[in-house]
């Protein structure tokens, strides 16, 4: 039985891989966490698919608004509220895809002065300041939508929806970056200890190149930092 891990990066589309071999219980809960990972990733990336046509179809939608306006064409209704509803649920929806990946705006400038370790509690206490202000917004917001729901709630404008439906989707997103940043410490955390406790169990582990492109790649991986 055997795992891999991705260490380091020798070439442009090649990286280095470490192998563990052998079996323990440590290396049979690393290979089942990473399965756990790359069926979370695969839903983050659907997700981020999902934001991204959501966005490509609204400009459509606006620019068929515009023109439909110069010219006299038919428009069509209420659709100011709905690029509302639309815009917070493709936003919202797109952080965890944007977390897991590193696409969303950050400060870098001294991550590249880091060691290993010092980025590693850095990236950690950057995670945990994530679950906590977000839990904060995911809770309140799910108050909101229960509130909205009790006293029948709608728009104030056509077409009349109710608000608790929006409010869902919202709270939905925040709901799913909170697990994200919770996901991304356990992951952290297993991928570090687990391969030590693995050879204190009695495996090994080689290490082996790997060309970008094949199906050992991650699902998704992050972006890379500046330099700066």
């Amino acid at each position: 039985m055997s795992e891999v891990a991705s260490v380091e990066t020798t070439a442009e589309h090649q990286h280095m891989e470490r192998v563990l071999e052998g079996k323990s219980a440590a290396l049979t809960l690393l290979t089942g966490m990473r399965a756990v990972t790359r069926t979370l990733d695969r839903i983050y990336l659907g997700m981020g698919y999902l934001c991204g046509t959501m966005f490509l179809l609204l400009a459509l939608f606006i620019t068929y608004q515009v023109i439909a306006r110069k010219f006299d064409f038919v428009m069509a209704p209420g659709m100011d509220l709905m690029s509302g509803y639309t815009m917070a649920m493709a936003s919202t929806w797109a952080f965890s895809y944007a977390l897991r990946t590193g696409s969303h705006v950050r400060i870098d400038v001294l991550l590249p002065f880091m060691s290993t370790r010092v980025r590693w509690w850095a990236d950690q206490a950057a995670l945990g300041s994530i679950v906590f202000f977000i839990a904060i917004t995911s809770w309140k917001t799910w108050v909101m939508v229960l509130k909205s729901y009790d006293i029948g709630a709608v728009t104030n404008t056509y077409p009349l929806v109710p608000l608790w439906v929006p409010q869902t989707f919202v709270a939905i997103g925040f709901s799913m970056l909170a697990f994200t940043a919770i996901h991304m410490m356990i992951d952290m955390i297993a991928e570090a200890a687990l391969p030590v406790l693995h050879k204190k169990q009695g495996g090994t582990e080689t290490y082996r190149t790997v060309t970008a492109g094949t199906n050992l790649d991650r699902v998704l991986t992050e972006e890379t930092t500046s330099g700066v």
